[in-house]
């Protein structure tokens, strides 16, 4: 599957076509590109009109990990996979492009205390709740070319096969 058919970053619910007879919503809204809303405009290696390209380019990526991967997702992990992964998605790119305006990572407080950019903070709890999300759709990686440790461990003919077959045996990392 190929997110060109898909509706990156509009503020139509709906996506687009993934498979036969199953379409893709998320909420993944990508502000315009405009000079006095961005921190890292002039970093912007990008066109700069439209929506914001790089976020535009980071939300492909992800489209393109996930419905690459996951080719059978049934509706209701495709529903939140759209509507609360991909905005987590969204929220990181937005505080990862601001993390890019912070001259450093510490600063000195009125007080003289040196702390880190609450950004920083704020990156890793997005990060962590991805994580959590993650879990919570109990989606495995697909190894499905890549031996599972029974093949290698409980089948004294396996690497006599492997050798013949010159690929791996069939099987799923657990």
């Amino acid at each position: 599957m190929s997110n060109d058919n898909l509706n990156i970053g509009d503020m139509l619910l709906e996506k687009g076509l993934i498979r036969k007879n199953v379409r893709m919503f998320a909420w993944d809204v990508i502000p315009e590109c405009e000079a006095e809303n961005c921190q890292v405009y002039h970093l912007c290696k990008y066109i700069k009109q439209g929506r914001c390209a790089v976020m535009v380019q980071y939300l492909k990526a992800l489209y393109d990990c996930i419905l690459g991967n996951y080719k059978n997702l049934d509706d209701v992990s495709l529903f939140k996979i759209g509507m609360q992964l991909i905005p987590l998605y969204v929220q990181l790119a937005k505080m990862q492009l601001v993390e890019m305006s912070v001259p450093s990572p510490i600063y000195e407080t009125d007080k003289g205390a040196i702390v880190s950019h609450p950004i920083y903070r704020e990156i890793r709890e997005t990060l962590k709740t991805i994580n959590m999300m993650w879990k919570d759709l109990e989606i495995t990686i697909p190894f499905s070319d890549k031996p599972s440790l029974d093949d290698m461990s409980g089948n004294p003919d396996y690497y006599e096969n492997m050798s013949k077959n010159n690929k791996p045996q069939k099987g799923v990392i657990r």
